[in-house]
């Protein structure tokens, strides 16, 4: 209660939002036997769904290649024809970073006012037909440096756009009190993890494969990773946790947190009922007693 006063101030009425971090925990206590790692390692139905989505839009945002492509862009452009120690190559390299920094400011206004769905499917039309674009500019012997960097410049900002932080934001939206901070340290390792592999492996698969395949590669990842979030990513816009739990329960059918939840409600509307039938004493007001019923006001006393 302390807490929120501190956060909300003192004239604001924190009653509400005490009672549903109560609810919620009890709701979960309920729900689930498990604790700590248990509850990751043997987890409800629901909770299962709420690590698969969580994990793995984190992995996601990996998987279509951004720390990989971001650790080598200089490579890149210096098979697309520029010179690595020519001034101007480390001025586009500046330009393509302020490109990313203004865009991801401009997600973050879009995943609120748009929604968190829709700015990641803008975002990853955008990085695949990016991906495309570079795919075919190094098909073949010759290459345009100007289309690497604009093709470079487009994945960037569609990136920054919505997957770079919506695979943050959406683990935040969708796992319950119980389980949170043990499950967005998980989904934040498998980003990590996936990032190490894509980073370690990504000139060793485009010399395999040519830079031309390997960006092909990519885009169709990207278009996997479109499909999932289509698919399994609800939208968490205006949802509190405890309608995401409710949400994952639904659709996986677990019982133990529909259940919970239904006691919740009706302890909730048992204690609203009772509040509201509960007799009110209104305090009684001297000008409201009859005057011969009022105690003698005369003060006597002796002097020593």
């Amino acid at each position: 209660l302390a807490y929120c006063k501190k956060i909300y101030g003192d004239d604001y009425d924190v009653d509400p939002i005490v009672m549903d971090v109560k609810e919620s925990l009890e709701r979960e206590k309920l729900a689930c036997k498990n604790t700590g790692w248990d509850a990751l390692l043997f987890p409800s139905p629901a909770f299962r769904r709420m690590l698969f989505v969580g994990v793995g839009i984190a992995v996601s945002q990996q998987v279509v290649g951004i720390e990989a492509i971001q650790y080598y862009l200089e490579k890149i452009l210096e098979t697309a024809g520029l010179d690595s120690r020519d001034p101007k190559t480390a001025g586009i390299l500046i330009g393509l970073a302020v490109v990313k920094l203004i865009f991801i400011i401009v997600g973050g206004k879009l995943f609120d006012r748009r929604g968190r769905r829709p700015v990641l499917f803008v975002s990853l039309c955008g990085v695949t037909a990016a991906l495309l674009m570079l795919s075919i500019n190094f098909f073949g012997n010759s290459s345009s440096s100007g289309i690497a960097i604009f093709a470079l410049a487009l994945y960037l900002a569609f990136f920054s756009l919505g997957m770079g932080p919506g695979a943050w934001l959406i683990p935040a939206e969708i796992f319950s009190l119980s389980v949170r901070a043990k499950a967005i340290s998980l989904a934040t390792f498998s980003n990590r993890l996936m990032s190490t592999i894509m980073s370690s492996t990504f000139l060793s698969v485009a010399s395999a494969i040519t830079w031309a395949g390997f960006f092909f590669l990519l885009a169709v990842a990207s278009l996997i990773v479109l499909a999932f979030v289509y698919y399994f990513v609800p939208e968490t816009k205006g949802h509190s946790l405890e309608d995401m739990s409710v949400y994952f329960a639904e659709i996986t059918g677990d019982r133990s947190l529909l259940d919970a939840e239904a006691r919740i409600v009706r302890e909730r509307e048992a204690a609203i009922h009772a509040q509201a039938t509960a007799p009110r004493f209104e305090p009684i007001k001297a000008r409201d007693i009859p005057r011969e019923q009022l105690p003698d006001a005369t003060v006597s006393g002796t002097m020593a």
